[in-house]
């Protein structure tokens, strides 16, 4: 007993110091979604007094949500007996904390596992006394905490907010429900990084995995069957928050998470560094000639990214058409509603819902296009481009191979929005209107497209600047018309600026303008690129 006491010593001070080390390389990038998790949680939550002022506007919302679309969207309606504007909150905004904390969890372990295997640093950290699976039992430990500490965080700022129907006991079960999904989550990254040899299909399945259960989800909910409980999302909104305050979910998954860790390091321990189990796909002995050329290049790394993006882009249209058919109904007499929507007497009601929807599905259509163009850096990072650029390839011509994919992106992307809203509106919208109002963000997608050409180019360890500048986006053209910020202030967004159609008159000079910004941005950018080391 006492011959083993010196080797579990070494063992539990290597996953300390393993442990640091993830600590210290995750210090700003988890306390970002730390605080944009809770943060935006409260501030939510803060606007619901306002949204449902009184018991008739709780009801009738209540009501609205009970439409099957609304149901396959957010999930079942529950307390209907006891409605309030927490309870009502909850339902409405649970589901995607819920999506977001996988989707952070996912990056979290595949970085720190698949994709620091892919890249050398797992084998050069292993050419030290370190055990095989310190760094995985340190990953998945440090994940559990910061999805603790996010769940804390979270329901201490709902408890602050104390909006009507609060309790400390559904705080904390809306916070936990966020933690416990996360950390499954967590779970099923670690067990895909032990099956998959490649980091793109870690992620890959992992996000896939997170779809299928949103749609596992959303068909239990409509038809009453065991397949929402199945889910790790459907069972993460079983606690119903602020009504039943149920703990047995949350011990639940949890639990799932635990079972799905030591799978995933018991597998671990016996598979080969560097390898899945499940043996990488052989390709052709010989690339095609499209996949040699740049733009095939670009197109290979970037095709996830636009599918994945492209899908979620077609649902979040359709989703947010499903409610077009109540949103007469809902918006008469709830001032607060009408001024989001910017409702003032002139306009249809429904045509001012279209202009507000689609600003905000046009900077969500923004995400994928900075993503794609980021990954020009990301490539950078990997060690690819030094062998690329061994060979005659002129740098511009492969940036610029990746601004044509982002640009082709932000096309398709207002259009499978403009599909998704038409097809699940009742044929209350046109068609024809619909893809006008969504192409004419374009010229501002593209101004965000190419702010990332510009710190690829320049500064490309500052890349996450390019975000920032999309939550100030985000949050001045989505909660503006709430606080009653200034024109002026929308107006330095590029979102700011464009005609929101079918309310307002379409004017061709601000996308002029745009476009012309965004081309200047881009030309700079690439300017930058051409000049600079790689790497």
């Amino acid at each position: 007993m006492s011959g083993n006491e010196p080797t579990m010593n070494n063992n539990f001070a290597q996953l300390g110091r393993y442990f640091r080390f993830v600590v210290r390389r995750e210090r700003i990038s988890s306390l970002i979604w730390g605080v944009c998790i809770a943060g935006s949680a409260a501030m939510f939550a803060a606007l619901y007094p306002g949204l449902l002022p009184g018991q008739p506007e709780i009801v009738q919302m209540g009501v609205m949500m009970s439409n099957p679309a609304m149901v396959a969207m957010m999930g079942n309606v529950y307390g209907a007996d006891q409605l309030s504007q927490a309870s009502l909150m909850a339902q409405e905004c649970l589901i995607w904390y819920l999506i977001t904390i996988a989707v952070m969890n996912i990056f979290l372990i595949n970085r720190h596992t698949r994709v620091d295997e892919e890249q050398g640093r797992l084998e050069i950290i292993r050419a030290l006394p370190v055990g095989k699976l310190t760094g995985s039992t340190a990953v998945i430990v440090f994940a559990l905490g910061v999805n603790i500490l996010i769940g804390v965080a979270t329901a201490g700022l709902l408890s602050l907010v104390n909006i009507g129907g609060t309790t400390v006991a559904g705080a904390f079960a809306y916070g936990f429900a966020i933690s416990a999904v996360g950390f499954v989550f967590a779970g099923l990254t670690l067990l895909a990084a032990q099956l998959f040899s490649a980091a793109n299909a870690v992620s890959g399945f992992s996000l896939g995995l997170m779809v299928l259960f949103y749609i596992m989800r959303a068909l239990g909910d409509v038809s009453g069957s065991v397949l929402s409980v199945i889910s790790p999302l459907g069972l993460g909104l079983k606690v119903e928050a602020f009504y039943r305050d149920a703990v047995t979910p949350i011990l639940i998954l949890f639990a799932e998470g635990v079972l799905i860790t030591v799978s995933a390091l018991l597998i671990g321990m016996v598979r080969d560094h560097g390898t899945g189990v499940i043996p990488a796909r052989k390709g052709r002995a010989h690339a095609s000639r499209f996949l040699r050329s740049p733009l095939g290049f670009a197109g290979r790394v970037s095709q996830g990214t636009a599918l994945g993006w492209g899908a979620a882009l077609f649902l979040l249209g359709a989703s947010y058409g499903s409610v077009c058919g109540n949103i007469d109904g809902f918006v008469a007499g709830n001032e607060l509603m009408k001024k989001v929507i910017g409702a003032d007497g002139t306009n249809a009601i429904i045509d001012n819902y279209v202009a507000m929807i689609f600003v905000v599905m046009s900077m969500v259509a923004s995400v994928p296009v900075v993503l794609i163009t980021l990954r020009m850096h990301g490539e950078e990072q990997r060690g690819r481009l030094e062998q690329i650029f061994a060979r005659s390839v002129p740098r511009e011509q492969l940036l610029g191979s990746f601004l044509l994919i982002s640009l082709v992106t932000s096309v398709l992307a207002e259009f499978l929005l403009a599909i998704g809203l038409f097809l699940t509106a009742g044929g209350a919208l046109p068609l024809g209107m619909l893809l006008k109002a969504g192409l004419s963000y374009l010229p501002a997608i593209w101004v965000m497209g190419g702010l990332a050409v510009l710190l690829v180019g320049w500064l490309p360890k500052l890349t996450v600047l390019v975000w920032a500048v999309f939550g100030y986006t985000f949050f001045v053209m989505y909660f503006g018309r709430v606080v009653d910020v200034p024109k002026w202030i929308m107006s330095l967004t590029p979102f700011g600026n464009v005609p929101q159609l079918p309310v307002q008159e379409f004017t061709v000079v601000p996308l002029v303008v745009l476009t012309l910004i965004a081309l200047v941005l881009a030309v700079i950018g690439v300017q930058g690129f051409k000049a600079r080391d790689i790497g």
